[in-house]
């Protein structure tokens, strides 16, 4: 479970960030088509994508908002989404964005700003994604993947994964979807409709990344990273990395990069030879699990979402 919500009610209620009431029938409503603009910064963040128009966003949890980022990684004017947004996902030319304490999914037009459509989801939505044309949510309660056409906000498809699902990541004809709670992985092909289940793998899997053929998972209790067969998802390798690892990405280079929520901290691994490397390690201690942080790259830049810190850093990444 996301451990960090019962604080976050508090601090979005001090920052007068309040949530939007969306019927339970599942039906979408239109919101309001303007940007709510708090007098604070936003503050909490935590997932981020880029758009396509190429500026980056992210989610500001304690503020209830997500907002774009100036060169600097500073947040211009926070766009109310719900209660606890946490991920984002792009697709054709919109944002997604999971709210969790709500159990909503609300649209967001990065180029003005305006909210466009909200989908109530029962079951806690966490990670998201977008995958031939859909989007893929985690709803954490209820140890599901759910299928979403952005078109309505039906729910074509409901896979069940069980543990404590976080976070979903696209391969190549399937979806790979982290257990938490059970250390494992579970990978759902949309095609055939197989839920595949792995054993343990390692104690608190975060996000997931395919990279150079390999599934590969964050394990933030084991402190390392591991490598799974894709299709069997068996552990074919290991990295230790200390500083509980959570999110992960890929460079333009090549590179596998990690976010470390003791800091925050990045680091880069070299698969080959199974070795990682810290690149930045901020000041603002550590997590414990009680948020998420996570890394995005754009170009030769990484950026590192700081959730105790309330600030997004730009970490340069060498050639």
């Amino acid at each position: 479970m996301w451990r960090y919500l019962g604080t976050v009610v508090l601090l979005a209620t001090l920052a007068g960030c309040g949530g939007s009431s969306v019927p339970a029938g599942g039906s979408p409503h239109l919101a309001s088509s303007s940007p709510s603009v708090a007098s604070l910064p936003p503050l909490g963040p935590v997932g981020m994508v880029q758009a396509a128009d190429g500026t980056v966003w992210a989610a500001y949890v304690k503020s209830d908002a997500i907002a774009a980022l100036d060169a600097q990684g500073r947040p211009g004017p926070p766009v109310h989404v719900g209660n606890a947004p946490l991920r984002i996902s792009e697709l054709d030319g919109s944002l997604w964005v999971t709210s969790i304490r709500d159990d909503n999914l609300t649209e967001v037009d990065p180029a003005s700003g305006a909210v466009g459509r909200t989908f109530h989801l029962d079951g806690e939505p966490e990670g998201v994604a977008a995958y031939q044309g859909h989007l893929w949510v985690v709803l954490q309660k209820a140890a599901t993947l759910v299928e979403v056409d952005p078109a309505d906000g039906k729910v074509l498809h409901r896979y069940d994964v069980g543990g404590e699902p976080r976070l979903v990541v696209p391969g190549t004809g399937a979806l790979y979807v982290s257990d938490f709670a059970r250390g494992r992985v579970v990978r759902v092909d949309p095609g055939s409709g197989k839920v595949t289940r792995s054993g343990a793998v390692c104690a608190g899997v975060q996000d997931l990344q395919v990279h150079d053929g390999a599934l590969w998972g964050a394990c933030m209790k084991d402190e390392r990273l591991v490598e799974l067969d894709p299709s069997t998802l068996r552990v074919v390798g290991r990295v230790p990395l200390e500083g509980d690892p959570d999110g992960l990405a890929e460079s333009d280079g090549g590179a596998l990069l990690v976010s470390l929520q003791d800091g925050p901290g990045l680091a880069t691994v070299d698969t080959a030879s199974g070795t990682a490397q810290r690149l930045f390690t901020g000041k603002s201690g550590r997590l414990y699990d009680e948020a998420n942080n996570d890394v995005l790259v754009v170009g030769s830049t990484a950026y590192l979402s700081d959730f105790t810190g309330n600030e997004v850093t730009l970490v340069p990444l060498a050639p």
